[in-house]
C-alpha cells in the first residue's frame, strides 16, 4: 500500500506545474539521522501537502550528504529540478549556509528556488527568550501547531475542520 501511495504522490508532483519541499532531520533511537521530507504541490487547483520520503544518513550529515540523498531520489523518481520552487529547512548551517549549505546546492540545480527557514523553528527559538508569563501561554499553542503540522493526516484533518467551520486557517 505504501508503494502505491508513494507512486501516486510522485505522479501528482510530476503533473503539478511546481512544487516545494520542507525537510527536517530527526535522529531515531539508533542514533541514525533521518531527514524527513514533505512536498507541497498543486493538484486539481488546490495546494496539497504530503509526506514524500524519509531516508537514513548513516554516516555524516553534511549539506553534500543531504544533496546526494535528494539527487538520488530525484533521479530515481524522475523529478524535475526545474519545477522545484521552494526549500524550507530548520536553519542549521548545513541547510541554509549561503556558500555550501543544502539550499545553496539546490540553487545550483535551479537558481530560481527560494529557501526559507521553517517558521516553527523560529517560533521555538523565540519562545526560549520570552518572558515567563507569555511563554506559559504560548507553549500550548506551539504544541498544538507542532501536532497539527507533524503529520500530513493531521494537517488534512485540521484543514477539513476549518473548511467545515468556514474558517480561514
Amino acid at each position: 500500500m505504501s508503494v502505491d501511495i508513494k507512486r501516486q504522490v510522485i505522479e501528482m508532483i510530476k503533473s503539478s506545474p511546481m512544487f516545494a519541499i520542507q525537510l527536517d532531520e530527526s535522529t531515531d533511537v539508533a542514533s541514525v539521522s533521518q531527514p524527513m521530507v514533505f512536498a507541497r504541490y498543486v493538484h486539481r487547483e488546490t495546494i496539497e501537502e504530503e509526506f514524500l520520503f524519509c531516508s537514513p544518513l548513516t554516516e555524516t550529515t553534511t549539506a553534500a550528504d543531504v544533496m546526494n540523498l535528494f539527487s538520488d531520489f530525484f533521479s530515481k523518481e524522475h523529478l524535475n529540478w526545474g519545477k522545484l520552487i521552494g526549500v524550507c529547512t530548520d536553519g542549521a548551517p548545513a541547510m541554509l549556509d549561503c556558500r555550501a549549505g543544502f539550499a545553496q546546492l539546490v540553487k545550483e540545480k535551479n537558481p530560481l528556488v527560494l529557501s526559507t527557514h521553517c517558521f516553527i523553528h523560529r517560533q521555538a527559538l523565540t519562545a526560549k527568550t520570552l518572558p515567563k508569563g507569555l511563554q506559559e501561554h504560548l507553549s500550548p499553542v506551539i504544541k498544538v501547531v507542532n501536532f497539527i503540522n507533524g503529520c500530513a493526516l493531521q494537517t488534512r484533518l485540521f484543514h477539513k475542520i476549518c473548511e467545515d467551520m468556514d474558517a480561514v486557517h
